[in-house]
């Protein structure tokens, strides 16, 4: 079958247009200051604040966020892209983010882009793999890779450039190292460094500013989700992308979050050990079936951990309400399925 792939026209007219900041279209601050930035190539910059951004009436919002470094959204998933002397590297393939990426890098450069890096399987983030030029190159960790030739998804093409643990890809006079560090939200998460920008991209594990999508993510372990955060804060930087929400991250985004799975983790072992499973059956109506009986008591469960995890997150992460329930469940199941998340060293 026939791979469909935009053509990448150079428009001059927009050429330095579509940065974050210039003209007031492209974002709002929502009541906080933002530090507009420049669209030259390889130019200097200030160092961002981070806002939610409103996607811009092209259907996106962009930040420079660092030399040649630029972040871009269409509000609800984000990635980034970079410009080289040799070339444009771009970061996943968000489907729904693909037909604004490509604008949004010929506002900036004409160059061609010449290499593609996979975060991770999922086909929210790279099923817009499609689109790109035949020629590139896709960079992705063995474990991608291995998935990928598996799923049989033409969407999601398979890497032609594959590494084990870890790898320094250097395009031009930009730098990115790739670290596969075990299971978190998926089986093969690679963290993306950038260590002269002080730029780290690590997708669907921090949630800057929010509360978690449901079940922390989907993801797959919630220890390893856990252990994310402290790999994370290992790294030097200053700018996180995070693959969601609408707004870049930092360090202190990654450290709050720990302090969130923190409380939820303390909340449901207490929990546990104030209400038992085998009091809690001793306490059910005969008439009760075995799966009514274990509802309930997941339920009960649920409702100690919401009614004790402390009031001010709510203050502190946008859509709290929203998947707040999913999210105590899966902290919750953790426990009796992979066990506690472990939280040694963390200090508040």
């Amino acid at each position: 079958m026939r791979r469909r792939t935009v053509e990448l026209q150079q428009d001059p007219s927009r050429r330095g247009l579509l940065t974050f900041g210039l003209c007031g279209v492209f974002a709002s601050a929502f009541g906080r200051s933002v530090h507009a930035t420049t669209a030259a190539e390889g130019g200097n910059h200030e160092r961002l604040v981070p806002t939610n951004t409103i996607p811009n009436r092209s259907g996106f919002g962009m930040q420079q966020i660092g030399d040649g470094l630029y972040w871009i959204t269409d509000g609800a998933y984000n990635t980034m892209f970079a410009v080289s002397v040799d070339g444009v590297v771009a970061f996943d393939a968000p489907p729904s983010l693909v037909p604004y990426y490509f604008q949004a890098i010929r506002g900036v450069t004409s160059k061609p882009i010449t290499h593609l890096v996979y975060s991770h399987e999922h086909v929210d983030h790279i099923a817009g793999a499609e689109l790109f030029p035949e020629n590139i190159t896709i960079v992705a960790n063995r474990r991608t890779a291995d998935l990928l030739a598996s799923r049989q998804d033409g969407r999601r093409r398979v890497p032609n450039l594959v590494f084990d643990d870890s790898y320094r890809l250097s395009v031009g006079q930009h730098v990115f190292d790739l670290s596969w560090k075990g299971v978190n939200h998926s089986l093969d998460n690679t963290f993306i460094y950038a260590p002269r920008q002080r730029v780290l991209m690590l997708v669907d594990i921090i949630y800057p500013g929010w509360m978690p999508y449901k079940n922390l993510g989907l993801a797959i372990d919630v220890p390893g989700l856990v252990e994310a955060h402290r790999q994370a804060l290992a790294f030097d930087f200053e700018t996180l992308v995070a693959g969601h929400v609408s707004r870049v991250g930092t360090r202190a985004d990654v450290e709050a979050q720990l302090a969130f799975l923190k409380d939820l983790a303390d909340c449901s072992e207490r929990a546990y050990a104030e209400l038992s499973f085998t009091s809690f059956l001793a306490s059910q109506e005969a008439r009760r079936t075995n799966w009514e009986a274990h509802n309930n008591y997941e339920t009960a469960l649920i409702e100690h951990v919401m009614a004790n995890v402390p009031t001010h997150w709510r203050g502190r992460l946008q859509g709290f309400d929203v998947y707040f329930r999913d999210n105590c469940w899966t902290m919750l199941e953790t426990f009796m399925v992979q066990g506690a998340p472990h939280f040694n060293g963390f200090r508040r």
